[in-house]
């Protein structure tokens, strides 16, 4: 390579580490300007929505509970039920039984 091409190839590099840094430090600005933004007026601005967003989670783990508790109770209903049954089967053939006798 001669001296020319790497001149260019620097200068190159060079005007990429500028516009690298701009966009970097553009970023950084953004950045910071929106956490003071939320410092002073934003989290007055956003005690609503995230009150909103508690208010449906708990809504949500409500429902969740409700549709648990229903699932969970199914079999204990059922078992439940058959020994009912069973009880009431039994009865029935200690009667059964005592009055043909």
């Amino acid at each position: 390579m001669d001296e020319q091409s790497l001149s260019i190839a620097a200068d190159i590099a060079a005007i990429f580490l500028v516009v690298q840094l701009l966009l970097f430090t553009l970023i950084m600005a953004v950045s910071f300007g929106m956490g003071w933004w939320y410092l002073r007026k934003g989290r007055k601005a956003l005690v609503l929505p995230f009150l909103y967003a508690q208010v449906y989670t708990l809504r949500v783990q409500q429902v969740t509970m409700k549709v648990t508790d229903a699932i969970a109770s199914a079999p204990i209903g059922i078992h439940t039920t058959a020994e009912q049954i069973k009880v009431t089967a039994q009865s029935w053939l200690r009667g059964s039984r005592g009055q043909g006798n």
